[in-house]
């Protein structure tokens, strides 16, 4: 049944999916990133604060190596040096924990951002089933991740033999140097090994996360019938939309029509189109539309303007025009101007006459 839904959820996941994916805390992340991000801390640890802290330490040790008998054994001596030493420690190490620190909250950060969620600090009594931990185990997730495990120690085991055969061969000649010339020594050996690894980091960081943002985005795919449901519920019923669309489009078309006794003047066409006009010299600039329509809305602002004996003015050309440039509640652009102008002359002429 788990094979046959996973074939049915054909859809990519929609923004909303993704959006609830990540207030559960189901991120894409990566821990070969994170662990590449430590790795390379690491590596600027050896590097750059390895030598200095690696004197530090040494001067701090000194005295227990080439010196233990000058240490004071009596009154609490001990513990009073053995105190200073640790914190000397902690001090000369403190900023190599700060950096291993940094690089393990960046290595997060850098693939979910600035993210917390609160639901998988939620118990859940489920995880504890061995079932579903022996499913996790075998799964082909899980399966993948043992078989990098195993990858990994192999070559990382490798690499680590082939740079300690030369430092193994090396031995009979740095056993007669100093102590920082062997620690030198050793520390560039350290650096070779870690630039070796982090290659071979580099190239399973980068397969890992391709592999991960590709398996999240398979686990929440959706299913055609889920994808309309989802639509369903942000935008409604297709149905209920449509009827509440014809409802105010309805409320509309009464209050046109209720502005259509105010007119001065109808343009029609004569059947097809009608525009009722309103023109106040006092108060508008230009003559209004207060309402248009076609075939039987304009039928009844003809019918309209009969009842309330307002003139009707058959002007095809100009009729079409308004009714296509002009919304309600406008006025009329200049470029009719002159052919409305005339019209609501001829009106104020009839008027003049029925006087």
């Amino acid at each position: 049944m788990a094979e046959e839904d996973n074939d049915q959820k054909t859809e990519a996941p929609s923004g909303k999916r993704l959006e609830q994916a990540r207030e559960q805390g189901n991120l894409p992340i990566s821990r070969e990133v994170a662990s590449w991000v430590m790795f390379v801390s690491i590596l600027m640890v050896v590097a750059w604060l390895g030598p200095p802290m690696t004197k530090k330490l040494v001067a701090i040790l000194r005295v227990f190596i080439e010196m233990p008998h000058a240490i004071d054994l009596e009154d609490r001596g001990l513990q009073t040096i053995i105190a200073s030493t640790l914190s000397k420690v902690a001090l000369a190490t403190c900023a190599v924990f700060a950096l291993l620190l940094f690089g393990a909250v960046v290595g997060t950060v850098a693939q979910t951002g600035l993210f917390a969620s609160l639901e998988r600090l939620i118990p859940d009594i489920s995880r504890l089933s061995p079932a579903r931990g022996f499913n996790r185990l075998f799964s082909t997730h899980g399966l993948i991740e043992l078989g990098k495990s195993f990858a990994k120690l192999i070559i990382f085991g490798y690499m680590v033999f082939l740079t300690l055969m030369p430092v193994v061969a090396d031995l009979p000649a740095i056993t007669g140097h100093s102590l920082m010339d062997v620690l030198a020594y050793m520390h560039d050996r350290a650096i070779h090994l870690l630039v070796m690894m982090l290659l071979v980091f580099t190239v399973v960081a980068v397969a890992d996360l391709l592999f991960q943002r590709f398996d999240y985005i398979k686990n929440l795919r959706m299913t055609k019938t889920e994808v309309k449901d989802e639509y369903k519920q942000q935008e409604g019923d297709p149905a209920i939309k449509g009827r509440l669309r014809q409802i105010r489009l309805e409320k509309a078309r009464r209050r046109m029509m209720a502005q259509v006794p105010k007119a001065d003047v109808i343009v029609t066409n004569p059947t097809h189109f009608a525009v009722a006009l309103q023109y106040d010299g006092k108060k508008m600039k230009a003559p209004m539309v207060l309402a248009k329509g076609t075939d039987k809305i304009a039928e009844r602002i003809r019918e309209l303007a009969e009842e309330h004996k307002i003139p009707l003015v058959s002007n095809p050309p100009l009729a079409r025009a308004l009714y296509d440039t002009v919304e309600i509640d406008q006025e009329i652009p200049t470029q009719h101007y002159r052919a409305v102008a005339e019209i609501i002359s001829y009106v104020y002429k009839l008027r003049k006459r029925r006087l």
